[in-house]
């Protein structure tokens, strides 16, 4: 397709103009996010920066959660709102200071206008677009019409959404904006001798990296780019990856010497410390990944469903042969720059894989392999769309049309929604119950939630809006099943999961890994009572027991269940008696 013979609006998806229609698209795609507010992890970063959290930490220490010190993450557990089975040794530790400094900033510029908090993050998605639409030009050539095509399939890839929309994760916008730049300051230096490119690519990829992890992926795609496109001899390419190869040592040094990493959660797998049990899971996973970047299947049902997962697998596999099967076809007919750029963009979304497979599939992980992904699109579409005699590779540009546009151009605009009624209805259950402000003020105990979600969050939305701090707020259990509770003495309660287990969920297991079983008779103290494990099945308690300090029918526990969507007081059953508590509504099923 020549620049030339490109008319109307051709040439704003195609030609020179697709950047800025691509930086249009995603500031009109986005600003619906700033009326989301505040949501989930939201809540527990501005109540640290205003120094009102409920656990110890500060406004430059935003996202550690637990720091592998049992000493330290004991009171969290005893007082909650961290669940009982939590182990003691868990760390959530993730080294990202300028997020940290930005959230600081928007404290101090915006106050609690969320308005512009969500503004802010829009402007860092909105430079996304155009820092990823600078590259695919260095990549596939300054007027090709594939790298047009290539930055608007990226503006409206629908799994940006929730970086883009939620004020948690702004950690990955700004970590892949910084990153990026450095990739395009290092292209320019070894293709054209520019010579402040070198200090400006480490300067970049350290800024990414202080912002988080997602940086990573960043060097994933300066290592495809030496292996497969860049100039010189084999030696020269080697010796060009030397600086960023020391720079990740350093990070990653660093990570290390400052706490940082993850331990004792099924969630997070740490590559280095569990090498072999990362390998075993991650092409499940990374199946799972690709089967959302091209086919649209939502990966998040891997932590929501378990039964999903060979599904995921499955259709990962199916986009993994689709792809490879339409490229095959395709490559003939692309230009030899247009190749070179497509092979490294592509190697670099698959580099840029490995990093995020140390946690769960989400459709958020993808915004560093989605870069190659949308290149590679863009290839089928624009060389496929009209090939002629190859009934295949035009009913395979059509499909990936439908997956990539169509669900793009309708996927924005509904996660805003959804976003949005999430935030609304986590605001409403916190603060509508049929229990008074004061009883939530003392030793709250629920014994069944719906999920972490509905409970864990709770007491910090209370506290945003200035209800008072519980002394205690202990839940006994996310099990998505039916309960039994049974009064067994005047100070002591069983509650056993009816049809099933604790522990089964990957939400439960994300305070406790599978690795670390409950042995039977383990106790656990918690402020005002003491649980203990009576009963196992296969391995995982179903059966526990709870002993208060003391006989809670005199009023000095506040005893509660999730009823319709809203805390409300249970009223304990008499000694000897059983009460049913049904199963609860939630995503967790297993």
């Amino acid at each position: 397709m020549a620049d030339e013979a490109l008319q109307g609006w051709r040439r704003h998806v195609f030609g020179p103009g697709a950047g800025r229609t691509a930086v249009l698209l995603a500031t009109v795609l986005s600003l619906p996010f700033c009326f989301v507010g505040l949501f989930a992890d939201d809540y527990f970063h501005q109540l640290a920066i205003e120094r009102a959290a409920l656990m110890p930490v500060t406004p430059w220490d935003l996202f550690t959660f637990a720091w592998g010190d049992p000493a330290r993450l004991r009171p969290i557990i005893e007082r909650g709102p961290y669940s009982w089975w939590t182990l003691p040794e868990l760390k959530f530790s993730f080294l990202r200071p300028l997020t940290c400094a930005l959230a600081n900033f928007d404290a101090l510029a915006f106050g609690r206008a969320f308005f512009f908090h969500h503004l802010h993050s829009v402007a860092w998605h909105v430079a996304l677009v155009a820092v990823v639409a600078a590259l695919f030009r260095r990549a596939l050539g300054p007027v090709a019409p594939l790298a047009g095509l290539a930055a608007l399939l990226f503006t409206l890839d629908d799994a940006h959404t929730v970086v883009a929309g939620w004020i948690a994760n702004r950690n990955a916008l700004v970590s892949t904006v910084a990153a990026l730049l450095g990739v395009l300051a290092h292209v320019r230096w070894r293709e054209q001798g520019w010579r402040p490119g070198l200090p400006l690519s480490l300067l970049g990829c350290a800024v990414g990296l202080s912002a988080g992890e997602t940086a990573l992926g960043a060097i994933a795609y300066l290592v495809a780019y030496e292996l497969t496109a860049a100039p010189g001899p084999w030696r020269t390419r080697l010796r060009s990856l030397v600086p960023i190869a020391l720079l990740g040592a350093g990070y990653i040094a660093l990570y290390r010497a400052s706490g940082s990493g993850a331990y004792g959660s099924e969630i997070y797998v740490d590559p280095m410390r569990e090498p072999l049990r990362f390998l075993v899971q991650a092409p499940a996973k990374a199946l799972a990944l690709i089967g959302a970047q091209f086919l649209g299947a939502t990966a998040d049902l891997w932590m929501v469903r378990v039964a999903a997962r060979p599904l995921l697998a499955a259709t990962g596999v199916l986009a993994l042969v689709l792809m490879v099967v339409l490229a095959r076809r395709v490559w003939p007919r692309l230009p030899e720059p247009e190749r070179r750029g497509v092979r490294w963009l592509t190697l670099g979304a698959a580099f840029s894989l490995v990093p995020v497979l140390a946690t769960f599939p989400l459709n958020r992980l993808l915004l560093m392999p989605s870069i190659g992904g949308s290149a590679l699109v863009a290839v089928v579409l624009l060389y496929g769309w009209r090939a002629a005699g190859d009934r295949l590779l035009r009913a395979g540009a059509r499909l990936l049309f439908v997956m990539n546009v169509v669900v793009g151009l309708l996927g924005w605009p509904a996660a805003a929604v959804i976003l949005k009624l999430g935030a609304d209805e986590q605001t409403r259950s916190s603060l509508e119950t049929k229990l008074s402000d004061e009883a939530l003020a003392g030793r709250v105990v629920i014994f069944v939630a719906p999920d972490p979600a509905a409970s864990l969050y709770v007491p910090m939305v209370r506290a945003w809006h200035h209800k008072p701090l519980p002394r205690s707020w202990n839940t006994l259990s996310f099990a998505p099943f039916a309960h039994r509770l049974t009064r067994t003495g005047p100070d002591t309660v069983e509650l056993e999961v009816v049809d099933g287990r604790m522990l089964e969920t990957v939400f439960e297991q994300l305070m406790r890994g599978a690795s670390f079983p409950l042995p039977l008779g383990m106790k656990v103290k918690l402020e005002g009572s003491e649980v203990t494990v009576v009963g196992l099945n296969e391995g995982l308690p179903n059966r526990i027991s709870l002993r208060f300090d003391e006989n809670p029918d005199l009023g000095g526990y506040t005893i509660a269940q999730w009823e319709n969507g809203e805390l409300a007081p249970l009223r304990l059953p008499a000694v000897g008696q059983t009460l049913e508590l049904p199963r609860l509504h939630s995503l967790l099923a297993p």
